[in-house]
């Protein structure tokens, strides 16, 4: 049933006028959480410069295949990450982005 559930579930999704990282990652057929929005920052790092300034008719990859380590550096990326500016990524995402999930969490 999980497998099928998978299934089910996009791959992709095509940025439309007005979404954030954050709105994609909150609808329930993508995370249904929106902190988990790093979670497609990373996947699709080489298509975002900065994870505050994406664009209509991006297509990013959704990670269906996150460990619980991944899901929870995400998360805590996504609350703990401070202040943030439009054109550039912060300090905390790049940590995020070349860290792996464990020594990301190791840090905290």
């Amino acid at each position: 049933m999980l497998a099928a559930l998978k299934r089910a579930l996009p791959s992709t999704y095509t940025v439309v006028k007005g979404n954030t990282l954050w709105a994609i990652s909150g609808k329930k057929k993508i995370y249904g959480n929106p902190y988990e929005w790093p979670l497609i920052y990373k996947a699709n790092a080489s298509k975002i410069h900065s994870p505050d300034l994406i664009f209509p008719g991006q297509i990013f990859t959704i990670n269906r295949s996150m460990t619980r380590i991944q899901i929870d550096a995400a998360i805590y990326h996504a609350k703990h990450r401070g202040a943030w500016t439009l054109t550039q990524p912060t300090g905390s995402d790049l940590k995020y982005l070349h860290e792996s999930a464990s020594q990301f969490m190791q840090g905290k």
